[in-house]
């Protein structure tokens, strides 16, 4: 087999010679293969003269099933012995083929791109140590004693902190719009759940009583249709109930949880703000760190690549969607856009995460980074943990599997990678 390799712009560009014994050998084994399941009148099966049989398969497909069996095999020993790492499928042009004489194709490919990674001692992130003050405690109290008030129906007119219930009906230029309506509502007036405006024009209403009121879309609305657009509601108060808050206190904390005393529940609210805001600094100092590193490396990434990760982001979109009771063509109605136009817009992203990818990898390969066939056991069984039931069984058949257990190495890896550019990047 000859191998003629040609850089071609972004991709290079592979000329394979296969000789005729070769074809000759595979010829064979697809023959074999062939002959078993083909009838001639007169004849045992697999017993008739090897031209009627030819004849009987037809040359086209003898052809076809020699090409399958040869191209992806000699592909194959072309880029192990070239050492190019692919990233994705060729495209494959044949060039000539006769069965007797050769085989000639043209394998296209897109490789992994090769660079230089900066010098990662000179990258120097501050870390910030988080503090949490009594003000961010007492802020989650309050959010505590909202979740414990008590309701009281009340006959006055509604006012701020109010519990109420409303259907309401709204319209854009005297016509219904996605959402515009609700029955019995449930609503904290003054706790910003509503459009601006919405809320406050509630107040000094009475049960049973109806209202019609005018308020403004924000221009920021994740709906682009009704951004900055004037809307009318037709309001019916159902009822108002006067909310209670439970006092602050030792009485307090036994009723949120395990806590004997005010401090103690004060101190565990401490310790999980403290957490997340731990967690919250190492993410933004690793986004900095990956940030820094790609504005530093000059890296030409592969058209597959983005568009692979332009798939994935686009697919992501259509599952938070569907969360929200929406398809993917609803929403672009929403938004008048294109399917075209979304993908152009994550193509920046799509390329970001591609180079981070590729990055990370490179770091990986710099460190010899492994994990060991225990480190991927336990953490498969700690994501097992994390299943639903009756998830559980197909969870397990994946982490079995060569696609779960290379899934889990990735991602074990990439801790590492991680764990090691935050204890080198920052200080």
């Amino acid at each position: 087999m000859k191998i003629q390799k040609e850089n071609i712009e972004d991709k290079i560009k592979l000329i394979i010679d296969v000789e005729a014994r070769l074809i000759a050998d595979k010829s064979e084994v697809v023959y074999g293969r062939l002959s078993k399941n083909v009838k001639v009148a007169g004849f045992r099966p697999g017993k008739a003269p090897k031209h009627l049989i030819e004849r009987e398969i037809g040359q086209e497909r003898l052809n076809a099933e020699i090409l399958d069996l040869i191209i992806p095999e000699t592909y194959y020993e072309a880029i192990t012995k070239e050492n190019l790492n692919p990233v994705g499928p060729p495209e494959i042009k044949l060039l000539k083929f006769v069965p007797t004489d050769g085989l000639s194709y043209e394998a296209v490919i897109e490789v992994l791109p090769e660079f230089k990674l900066p010098d990662l001692t000179a990258i120097k992130i501050k870390r910030e140590v988080p503090k949490i003050t009594d003000e961010e405690i007492q802020e989650v109290l309050n959010d505590l004693a909202k979740q414990l008030a008590k309701h009281s129906k009340v006959t006055r007119p509604a006012k701020l902190g109010d519990k109420i219930e409303i259907d309401f009906e709204g319209f854009v230029d005297n016509l219904p719009f996605e959402g515009n309506k609700n029955q019995k509502y449930p609503l904290i007036l003054g706790q910003g759940q509503m459009i601006p405006g919405f809320e406050e024009q509630l107040v000094g209403m009475k049960e049973n009583e109806d209202k019609e009121i005018e308020v403004t879309f924000p221009k920021e609305y994740h709906a682009t249709n009704l951004a900055s657009k004037k809307a009318k509601f037709k309001i019916k108060m159902h009822e108002i109930n006067e909310v209670i808050l439970p006092v602050i206190n030792d009485a307090f904390a036994t009723q949120v949880g395990p806590f004997k005393e005010l401090s103690h529940l004060k101190e565990d609210i401490g310790k999980e703000l403290l957490n997340t805001k731990v967690a919250q600094e190492r993410n933004r100092i690793e986004g900095e760190i990956l940030e820094k590193i790609i504005s530093q490396t000059k890296i030409k990434v592969p058209s597959s690549l983005i568009h692979q990760e332009t798939h994935n982001l686009l697919h992501g979109v259509e599952h938070n969607l569907e969360h929200q009771g929406l398809t993917v063509d609803r929403y672009l109605e929403m938004t008048k856009k294109t399917k075209e136009e979304l993908e152009k817009e994550m193509l920046p992203e799509a390329e970001k995460r591609v180079k981070i990818g590729l990055i990370l990898t490179e770091v990986a390969k710099k460190l010899k980074a492994e994990v060991t066939e225990e480190e991927i056991h336990q953490e498969a069984e700690k994501r097992l943990l994390q299943v639903n039931p009756e998830e559980k069984k197909q969870a397990e058949s994946f982490y079995d599997s060569h696609d779960g257990h290379h899934q889990i190495e990735n991602g074990l890896i990439g801790e590492k990678v991680i764990s090691y550019l935050y204890e080198t990047c920052s200080k």
